[in-house]
């Protein structure tokens, strides 16, 4: 079987991929979970929620998902720079069906519906998202799949966002198909401009800002773990079925053990153990 890589470009002024979210509650994974990018390419080929052949097909693909650096110019001492955005996560008090009179027929639409089936009340949330931050995700699987999966992200039958639907794509998610991971990955690296960014050699003006000065170089990797690995992280976020009669049941993901890993841009060694030649 040939096998083939898929780059995706998770790039959004904000992102969400659901994590621990209960009730009025919904937080976000620091990074895109399986979930959340099964949940992408579902929307693309336009598979229903309850479809868990495919889901179980998607679920089988390999995925490492980047973490990637924000990169703005800013002007010192007269002079534009490059520099990185440190991510960070916000909070929306989120309302829905609030300033609505019930009495009209037109405005209890737009309301959300007791149990019974009668406009209530307005609906509150905390919603969490992430910014200043983009991610890559590669996908692997035997070519066909993959082919098919292009295919469809450059012309979605629904439509494509990060986590929640005020979360649109500000680039082109689908970043071609690969023969092989390196590249993939290289074409993510572009795309930040992460080689762009300044070292901390040419940061410093002594040995000891040198040694001070933040690497704006680095990226995180997250990868499914193997059996040798420490530090380890178990995520529920292998989803079997995405009905929404099945929530809260217990029985919609499987889990799953993940690694973090920090790695400079720089460092070969790395590059080659994670990704290949």
């Amino acid at each position: 079987m040939e096998k083939k890589f898929l780059a995706l470009y998770f790039d959004a002024p904000s992102l969400a991929f659901g994590f621990e979210s209960r009730h009025d509650r919904r937080g976000t994974a620091p990074f895109p979970t399986r979930s959340a990018v099964t949940g992408i390419l579902c929307a693309a080929c336009g598979a229903e929620r309850g479809d868990e052949a495919f889901l179980a097909k998607m679920s089988a693909l390999e995925m490492v998902a980047l973490e990637l650096p924000r990169v703005v110019e800013k002007r010192f001492d007269g002079k534009l720079r490059k520099v990185r955005l440190s991510a960070s996560n916000f909070l929306d008090y989120h309302t829905v069906g609030g300033g609505y009179d019930k009495d009209k027929e037109r405005d209890k639409m737009q309301i959300p519906r007791t149990a019974d089936g009668k406009a209530g009340g307005t609906a509150l949330s905390y919603r969490e998202y992430l910014t200043d931050v983009k991610f890559g995700v590669i996908v692997g699987g035997d070519a066909a799949t993959l082919e098919t999966l292009a295919a469809k992200l450059t012309d979605p039958v629904w439509g494509v966002w990060f986590g929640r639907k005020c979360c649109v794509p500000a680039s082109p998610v689908f970043q071609g198909v690969y023969d092989d991971k390196a590249s993939a990955a290289r074409r993510l690296f572009d795309l930040c401009e992460i080689a762009e960014l300044p070292t901390p050699e040419e940061e410093a003006e002594s040995e000891d800002e040198k040694k001070a000065a933040p690497n704006e170089r680095t990226y995180r990797l997250i990868r499914d773990a193997k059996p040798d690995d420490d530090e380890t992280q178990v995520l529920y976020d292998v989803p079997v079925t995405f009905e929404r009669s099945r929530r809260g049941l217990g029985e919609e993901f499987k889990r799953r053990r993940v690694v973090v890993l920090t790695r400079n841009f720089a460092d070969r060694e790395t590059f080659v153990e994670d990704f290949g030649e």
